[in-house]
């Protein structure tokens, strides 16, 4: 999801992270993070909702695939002018796209069309304002490889053999991977991977801490209790009370 704020200032919520956003203010929210808007002056915004596979047009033959160009994304730029007139006409654009009496390929084409327009448009002008960022081809395939697995098994493997082993490779090369890529060791990336899944449980469900613990892959509470204490400095009741204090 794209959220561009027009107009006033608010403050956004992403996996725990507090944004102030201003008018300009473009935020990217992947599948599977929790956000929520606060208290702020009045403000509006245009958001562009769509699934990743909209994203996926028959473009084998390129190094950079459109989804990894959003990975590349930071969750919060601030567009200059140019670039937010860019954006709020292809939304303009799209919203009457989405109205036209098309046949569904066709249609489907033209929107992929425009969104890739929009995205590839929005990398360009983020490596221009962080050239020293890289982009996602900098990244190796084996650590894309690697998140994939780790979204999808976070709540059934928690070492690093896991991973490693559905790879293809050693434990040493899984964690040089991942600390050429992001800067820490892969047992530190799925201990904060974890831990992420485990507060948006905590706060954003109702979910006896027990069973979330069980959801997480964790044999006892005790353990899930102690991991989380090692990670957040506090226990996952603790977190609970001083998130809904907060808010």
């Amino acid at each position: 999801m794209f959220v561009h704020v027009r107009r006033g200032k608010c403050r956004a919520v992403v996996d725990f992270s507090h944004i102030e956003c201003g008018a300009g203010s473009l935020l990217t929210i992947r599948p599977g993070q929790v956000h929520r808007f606060g208290p702020g002056s009045r403000w509006d915004a245009n958001i562009l909702l769509f699934r990743p596979q909209l994203l996926r047009a028959s473009q084998d033959e390129e190094r950079l695939q459109m989804p990894e160009l959003i990975d590349a994304l930071p969750g919060h730029l601030r567009l200059d002018r140019s670039t937010g007139r860019f954006l709020a006409d292809t939304l303009a654009r799209l919203e009457g796209e989405c109205a036209l009496d098309a046949r569904q390929p066709l249609l489907n084409w033209l929107l992929q069309s425009e969104l890739a327009t929009l995205v590839t448009r929005l990398h360009i002008f983020n490596a221009v304002q962080q050239p020293s960022a890289g982009t996602s081809s900098d990244a190796p395939e084996r650590f894309r490889l690697f998140k994939r697995l780790l979204d999808e098994k976070v709540h059934q493997w928690h070492h690093v053999s896991r991973y490693a082993q559905a790879m293809g490779c050693s434990e040493k090369t899984l964690t040089r991977i991942c600390s050429a890529a992001v800067g820490v060791g892969a047992k530190a990336f799925i201990a904060s991977r974890l831990a992420l899944e485990a507060k948006r449980l905590l706060v954003h469900t109702e979910m006896p801490i027990s069973a979330i613990a069980q959801r997480l892959g964790f044999d006892e509470a005790t353990n899930f209790t102690k991991f989380f204490r090692s990670i957040e400095g506090c226990t996952p009741g603790g977190f609970r009370r001083q998130f809904a204090i907060s808010s």
